[in-house]
């Protein structure tokens, strides 16, 4: 089968194969794997999401870092190649998505038939590729840590990435008043189309003067859970506009800084501050599954025609 290796950390971006520098690089000869328990299912993957934990892994800074080499992907999709003798929930033939800590960026993945999420009919593999992380850990943050309610005012960093757009959609399903942060006139566009009730375009606005007229324009007295996989500065400036008893969801870091929260602010303003780790979005998904599959199926009638353009397919 085809497969994606990482024989040494460095750099994802240089393409597979390109040099002796490359990281990565293309197999198209990799042992198919075989079922290794009697509840094992393999799935043929038709789509496989690029989360920034990818990205980190490949760069060796990933608080998990697998002995090279190692086949990277977290997230995806496809249908159901081959089932366990114990295997009663799927079939051959059925459509799947699920996630895994490694390997899904190649043609076919093992999986336990536990992990396995079944795709409802109208919902696309595609699209489907890229649900289980993006929007299983936007869930667990606004759902079940910050139990937002509607209309509360969520405001979300880095809104057109993969989290953010996830964390936006849920929003609006949960009732709130969606604030969304990016970068450039394209992606702010996409955001409205979403139904954001304010985009701030950092590229020629400043978040703490925008955030706080559109506040004063709905009287509204601040912000109520933040949203923050971005970290950095603007972190900083967006602790300022929190509302009393506010909420931060800390999801990562895509800025490249770990920002410093100061006492004061958490002491006067923050209710909870909650870290979003990994290992938290596994527990929710393996634990309540009914919740966890009901919830991103219904997120599944609100994503876009173009979050495919976030996942990448693979040939069948």
């Amino acid at each position: 089968m085809e497969a994606l290796l990482v024989r040494k950390l460095g750099d994802p971006t240089l393409p597979p194969n390109a040099s002796e520098n490359s990281s990565l690089g293309l197999s198209t000869s990799y042992p198919i794997p075989n079922l290794n328990s009697p509840n094992s299912v393999r799935v043929r993957v038709k789509a496989t999401s690029l989360n920034f934990a990818n990205y980190l892994q490949v760069l060796g800074k990933y608080q998990e870092k697998p002995p090279l080499p190692f086949i990277p992907g977290s997230d995806y999709s496809g249908v159901v190649d081959a089932v366990g003798p114990k295997v009663t929930n799927f079939k051959i033939g059925d459509p799947v998505c699920s996630f895994a800590a490694l390997g899904s960026f190649a043609q076919f993945v093992i999986a336990n038939e536990s992990d396995l999420f079944r795709v409802p009919d109208g919902c696309d593999l595609v699209a489907a590729g890229a649900l289980p992380v993006a929007y299983g850990t936007s869930h667990v943050a606004l759902v079940h840590r910050a139990q937002l309610r509607p209309k509360q005012v969520l405001l979300v960093l880095g809104a057109a990435g993969g989290v953010g757009l996830s964390a936006v959609q849920i929003g609006k399903v949960c009732g709130a008043t969606v604030i969304a942060v990016a970068r450039g006139k394209e992606k702010v566009q996409f955001l409205k189309s979403l139904g954001v009730d304010h985009a701030v375009d950092l590229s020629n606005a400043n978040v703490i003067e925008s955030v706080k007229g559109f506040l004063k324009s709905r009287k509204l007295k601040g912000i109520d859970v933040l949203y923050d996989p971005v970290g950095g500065k603007l972190t900083k400036d967006s602790l300022k506009l929190l509302n009393w008893g506010a909420q931060i969801l800390v999801i990562g870091f895509a800025s490249g800084e770990v920002p410093v929260i100061p006492a004061n602010i958490a002491l006067v303003k923050v209710k909870h501050s909650n870290g979003q780790g990994r290992a938290q979005t596994k527990l929710f998904l393996y634990h309540h599954p009914c919740q966890s599959v009901h919830h991103l199926y219904r997120c599944a009638n609100h994503l876009p025609q173009p979050l495919a353009n976030y996942v990448t397919v693979l040939g069948d």
